[in-house]
């Protein structure tokens, strides 16, 4: 209930949450707030009260807004953004953490509420959580991780880390890659940047790699980047070291595979490569181009859901300020992928793999809207629904028992880490897992 009657303004919460401490002041907040994460009462509008400071922006902090897979979460955030009587705004930060902190510390000056960012490198994010925190500003990382950075160990404004699934999401493309080759081949493979959560995935194809002891992997080389250069050049070491001993191409990343197609296209060499990520020129490269087309040809894209994750990061976030806390296991989730095959595939070749198959128009219409989406971001609200919010999509935590995905091992982890008790609640997270997984059992994946 409100201390005196009153609610602090937004300003006034950043500087209690400062003066206290983030812990007293996250326990504090939550009376202040008069929500404990069970429901809400639901005001709509812009959250205030006569004597507040509204809630009133949203702020975004992407890689590069030319990429459309960041447009594409900025408009999820701007739609969702105008659902809750908020204003929104992004500014990408080119790879350069300084001027990331930067644009964050202004627009924070400038009004912003909440931040969601991706960091340039898994050891930025710390520098990023801290510089929100340190102004009582919830925030939400997407697709980086810092390397043992625990949300708590910033405090209660690290609301979230959610990450595109590493082994079972990067284990899928080189499945169907292999199955495409007919079980038996060599391959290479493209890697993002060294230490990047996202070239991770690389270790979900070798264990699928597993199950099909005619593969054979020519070799695996980190790009340095994410952009169609990256994987020209290394498609181009590739093709001079193994020319057409290379069957297939598992590229870590969609614009890498692209960049690889182009390479292979300059060699007439039509074999097959992989995707991840939802780019729509990826999209639109295995609607058109299929096995029979004489070119390279992308079997399918490992999608993410950036369009939902924007408004998302919104309606969370406007659930923090309006004082609900996340448990443990909801301050680290996977967000599950769809597979986007190429139409000149046959979905039952591929029937024994666990995943969901889209088709690229099916993904287009949702991930690229330009009209209104099929969700409704207040419904993925606990202030606005109570207790019949719906995610709208599937999100799992991330156990302990998968941190090695992660990279996180006890090789390298920090002395004197101080790791939470709750980590160790199986039954918690059991709770936590079934909790998302029965909301949205029966909600809606509109990409299908």
């Amino acid at each position: 209930m409100p201390i005196d009657g009153n609610k602090l303004g937004i300003s006034d919460r950043r500087s209690y949450l400062k003066t206290l401490g983030s812990t007293t002041a996250a326990a504090s907040l939550g009376l202040i707030a008069g929500c404990t994460g069970n429901g809400g009462n639901g005001n709509g509008g812009n959250g205030s009260t006569p004597d507040e400071e509204p809630i009133d922006q949203a702020f975004l902090s992407p890689d590069s807004l030319e990429i459309d897979l960041w447009r594409a979460f900025r408009n999820g955030m701007q739609e969702a953004a105008e659902d809750f009587g908020l204003t929104s705004d992004a500014q990408d930060h080119g790879g350069q953490l300084s001027d990331q902190i930067s644009q964050i510390e202004g627009a924070i000056t400038s009004g912003a509420d909440m931040v969601a960012a991706t960091a340039p490198s898994d050891s930025g994010v710390q520098s990023l959580a801290e510089t929100a925190a340190s102004e009582g500003v919830p925030f939400f990382e997407y697709w980086s991780m810092g390397k043992w950075l625990l949300p708590s160990s910033i405090g209660p404004e690290f609301v979230q880390y959610q990450i595109p699934e590493t082994f079972h999401a990067g284990a899928i493309p080189a499945q169907i890659l292999f199955e495409e080759m007919g079980g038996e081949g060599n391959y290479v493979m493209i890697l993002g940047p060294e230490g990047h959560i996202g070239s991770y995935r690389n270790q979900g194809a070798r264990q699928a790699q597993e199950d099909y002891p005619d593969i054979d992997l020519l070799d695996a080389i980190y790009s340095g980047g994410w952009t169609r250069r990256h994987g020209r050049e290394v498609m181009s070491s590739f093709v001079s070291n193994y020319g057409d001993d290379i069957d297939g191409v598992y590229a870590n990343n969609g614009t890498l595979g692209l960049g690889a197609a182009s390479v292979l296209s300059e060699n007439d060499m039509a074999i097959p490569f992989t995707g991840f990520d939802g780019a729509s020129p990826n999209i639109e490269h295995l609607q058109n181009n299929g096995p029979d087309s004489g070119e390279p040809y992308q079997l399918q894209e490992q999608a993410a859901p950036p369009f939902w994750q924007g408004g998302w990061f919104v309606a969370k976030a406007w659930d923090w300020l309006h004082g609900w806390r996340p448990r443990i296991p909801e301050r680290m989730m996977w967000v599950r992928t769809t597979t986007v095959l190429n139409p000149g595939l046959d979905q039952s070749s591929f029937s024994d793999i666990e995943t969901r198959f889209a088709t690229p128009e099916e993904y287009l219409s949702v991930a690229y809207s330009d009209g209104h989406s099929p969700y409704d971001w207040k419904a993925a609200s606990i202030e606005e629904s109570g207790d019949d919010w719906d995610p709208q999509h599937e999100l799992v935590p991330i156990r302990q028992s998968e941190w090695e995905q992660l990279q996180w091992t006890e090789d390298n982890r920090p002395s004197g880490l101080t790791i939470p008790d709750d980590y160790d609640n199986e039954q918690l997270f059991d709770e936590v897992e079934e909790d998302y997984r029965s909301r949205n059992e029966n909600g809606m994946n509109p990409y299908l």
